[in-house]
């Protein structure tokens, strides 16, 4: 398992796997990739998916050059995975379940081939 943090573009992360350093060697040699999991904050998605900030003004870059908002990784991460753990869905409470239908609806749109489970308090076990 690699888990990087909630910045991170899973490309990188998966072309890892491709690099070879300078003596031959790959992780590909001892490991494969075999699911990119995506954990989707359920309560703040939909604010951050409809907000215009960038990464640098959240202090979250990878430099002077990394022009991207919140909503460009936010696509990228949902549309990049196999699994989806859409956690923190216990904080929205009754009243906003039309929030729950309208992330469910986008996280559908963005990648309808992954796998979806819901959490209240990230994954507590290997079975989602």
């Amino acid at each position: 398992m690699i888990e990087s943090t909630g910045i991170s573009e899973p490309l990188p992360v998966a072309e890892t796997f491709t690099f070879t350093d300078e003596s031959g060697q790959s992780l590909s040699d001892v490991a494969r990739l075999d699911t990119m999991v995506t954990v989707v904050d359920g309560f703040n998605f939909l604010r951050d998916y409809s907000s215009q900030e960038s990464l640098q003004s959240r202090g979250e870059s990878l430099g002077e050059e990394d022009h991207w908002t919140i909503v460009d990784l936010l696509i990228e991460q949902v549309e990049f995975c196999d699994v989806i753990v859409l956690n923190k869905t216990d904080l929205i409470d009754a009243s906003e379940r039309e929030r729950l239908h309208a992330l469910h609806a986008i996280l559908r749109g963005l990648n309808p081939r992954a796998s979806k489970c819901r959490r209240s308090a990230a994954c507590r076990s290997t079975a989602c």
